[in-house]
């Protein structure tokens, strides 16, 4: 998906039709890369309104927070990070009632906490299939299918929705 300016070689993004994006090589936001950073990263099972509240945080608008999770296209994901919406969602559901992959998803995930499930069925592509998923309620992470649920940023997901190559703009326009 982005692209340094010295890398001869293109992302995986790139190869699938993703958009590219020159950036200057050089971390701007820390002088080191410690794996016990990545607790700032989201949940998988965060609502929209705590991740929007996360993200802007870190200088995102919701459109651009959407624009970003669009880039699970082409992604998958373990089954550990989203096996409780299948099993024991809460106290008066066994499986999330918001969702519409959950027989797709325990078949795959019957093959133990670390098979991955794909975010969209075009996996090798970039495109506006990942939105599309969430329409359908077929989003794999709470986080994914809480922007269409949410009325704060459903209108940002049915506008990606219809485009070919949803966060071109969006992405582009991010301050690095």
């Amino acid at each position: 998906m982005w692209r340094n300016n010295d890398d001869d070689d293109e992302d995986v993004c790139v190869r699938a039709g993703g958009p590219v994006y020159d950036i200057p090589k050089g971390r701007k936001d820390g002088r080191r890369s410690k794996i016990e950073d990545t607790i700032n990263l989201p949940p998988p099972n965060l609502n929209s309104s705590e991740l929007i509240r996360m993200f802007g945080q870190r200088g995102f608008t919701p459109q651009q927070m959407v624009a970003l999770s669009g880039t699970h296209t082409g992604n998958g994901e373990r089954c550990s990070s989203f096996k409780n919406r299948l099993t024991n969602f809460d106290s008066t559901h066994d499986m999330d009632p918001i969702t519409q992959f959950a027989k797709h998803s325990q078949k795959t995930c019957s093959a133990g906490d670390s098979a991955e499930q794909p975010f969209d069925t075009t996996r090798n592509t970039f495109d506006n299939n990942y939105f599309n998923a969430l329409q359908r309620k077929a989003g794999v992470l709470f986080w994914d299918q809480t922007l269409f649920a949410s009325a704060q940023t459903r209108g940002i997901v049915n506008a990606y929705a219809t485009l070919h190559t949803p966060c071109s703009s969006s992405i582009s326009s991010r301050p690095w």
